[in-house]
């Protein structure tokens, strides 16, 4: 029989009013767990979609098909002045040099010229010279062995002043040298006759009756004046400081250059004074922005015993001058030491053992000095045309004849020749057919200028690096 004071008694022990008590509470705790999850479930919801359309647009059904586009891979196209630019032409030439030469402009201080003048009364005979074609004043080739002439300081005959008698007494000189100018005797006190190769010189004349009668005639000029050029066996030159790519020193061989198509240019089978000279240098001392160097040259060539000058007055051009003051020179570490007297022979296959290589020439005008990198002589660059955009290059810049300059890329950032902020502008096109910058040598690990490269840009001052840019198109050649 159930007793229902029992239960009344267990509906309100302890233990029954827990349990009515947790049920409670796990009614309400589903109640908020359910109302936890719905927003939950609804955000989980939203990532999926999202993600799943993602996924759908990352394939070509997607509805809105994305591609990482790089801006560099985008054509560029000139605006403006930029369209059908002007371009000036480059070409290349055969030159001695490369990693064992430099070359320089050098400005050859020759020395002053001594004009002797007939005392009153007198006139004066130019015997120390050949004839009026070769008036080179020297000493007697059979006077000393080679080797002692090289070192000789006495006094050279230039001319003997006749008086009206027929008496005369010798004019000397302190050195070798040529006769530059004279007057004859009655001329104007204020006129001089410069000397000038002819321009047209009959090659059957130099027989032995051709030599003697223009020695004859030359002898029986009576002069009032002589100007006489003297030639000293140690040259002093002068050299921009900032122009040398490489130190110049004591024992380096030097080559002069007098004429475009000389040594330095074209490839020669010898050094021809009329061509050139070479010289070893002696001393090199600092002269503010200039470098002060004596070159000792020596007085034979290889082609006779005479001095190498009489080569020089026979081969050159005609009108142009005998020695030049402005030349190109060549400068480099001799393979052997050549001795305190230096002769042709060891000094020709000193330079005729350098290599020989194509040289890049231009216009002067293609230079752009404003964008030079350091700010000096020789330094300049030259706007060229790569992958549709401009881009500036620095080089070193050499004149030559002809108002035309020879340039060699110069290194100013890593390795190449550009500057920093111009690579940074450049096209991803440019810099990688250009390459990464490397290295810390003024010379470019990669250089963008070569013998295929036709054409330069003309300056322009508002041309900026990686500008779209394209040529002017001439009718009968295509692009310039």
């Amino acid at each position: 029989m159930h007793d229902q004071a029992s239960d009344r008694v267990m509906s309100r022990s302890p233990l029954m009013l827990l349990v009515r008590a947790t049920a409670s509470m796990s009614r309400v705790a589903t109640t908020g767990l359910a109302l936890l999850f719905v927003p939950l479930f609804v955000s989980l919801v939203g990532v999926l979609t999202d993600w799943k359309l993602q996924q759908s647009e990352s394939t070509t059904d997607g509805v809105r098909s994305f591609q990482w586009v790089e801006t560099d891979s985008v054509k560029p196209t000139c605006v403006g002045p930029a369209c059908g630019m002007a371009t000036l032409p480059m070409h290349t030439a055969r030159q001695v040099g490369g990693a064992g030469s430099s070359r320089v402009t050098a400005r050859i201080l020759w020395p002053s010229p001594m004009v002797i003048d007939a005392s009153p009364g007198t006139y004066l005979e130019a015997v120390g010279a050949t004839d009026g074609l070769h008036p080179v004043v020297e000493r007697p080739r059979n006077a000393q062995s080679e080797g002692d002439a090289n070192n000789d300081t006495r006094p050279v005959l230039l001319a003997n002043e006749v008086q009206r008698d027929g008496t005369s007494r010798p004019i000397m000189v302190p050195a070798e040298g040529f006769v530059s100018a004279w007057a004859v005797d009655g001329e104007s006190a204020e006129q001089l006759t410069a000397w000038a190769r002819p321009a047209e010189v009959d090659r059957r004349g130099y027989s032995r009756d051709a030599s003697v009668e223009r020695n004859r005639q030359w002898r029986s000029l009576k002069m009032r004046a002589v100007q006489f050029q003297p030639m000293p066996p140690v040259l002093e030159v002068d050299v921009l400081r900032a122009a040398l790519l490489d130190p110049i020193q004591v024992g380096h061989v030097m080559v002069f250059d007098w004429q475009a198509d000389g040594a330095l240019q074209t490839i020669q089978s010898q050094l021809v004074p009329s061509r050139n000279v070479v010289g070893v240098v002696a001393q090199v001392q600092e002269m503010g922005q200039y470098l002060r160097v004596k070159v000792q040259v020596p007085r034979t060539s290889p082609y006779g015993t005479g001095h190498w000058l009489w080569h020089r007055l026979d081969g050159v051009a005609s009108s142009a001058p005998a020695l030049p003051n402005y030349v190109q020179a060549v400068y480099f570490a001799p393979g052997e030491m050549l001795g305190a007297t230096p002769d042709w022979g060891l000094l020709e296959r000193a330079f005729f053992s350098l290599p020989v290589g194509d040289v890049m020439r231009v216009l002067v005008s293609a230079l752009d000095p404003t964008c030079a990198e350091p700010p000096a002589l020789p330094h300049s660059c030259v706007w060229v045309m790569l992958h549709g955009v401009a881009v500036p290059v620095q080089v070193t810049a050499q004149p030559l004849a002809g108002g035309d300059v020879s340039l060699t890329e110069h290194a100013v950032f890593g390795g190449i020749a550009l500057r920093a902020a111009d690579w940074a502008m450049l096209p991803r096109e440019v810099r990688s057919a250009y390459g990464r910058p490397s290295g810390l040598s003024s010379k470019p690990s990669r250089t963008l200028l070569d013998p295929k490269t036709n054409m330069l840009l003309a300056p322009q001052p508002w041309l900026k690096a990686g500008m779209p840019v394209s040529v002017a198109v001439s009718a009968n050649r295509g692009a310039l």
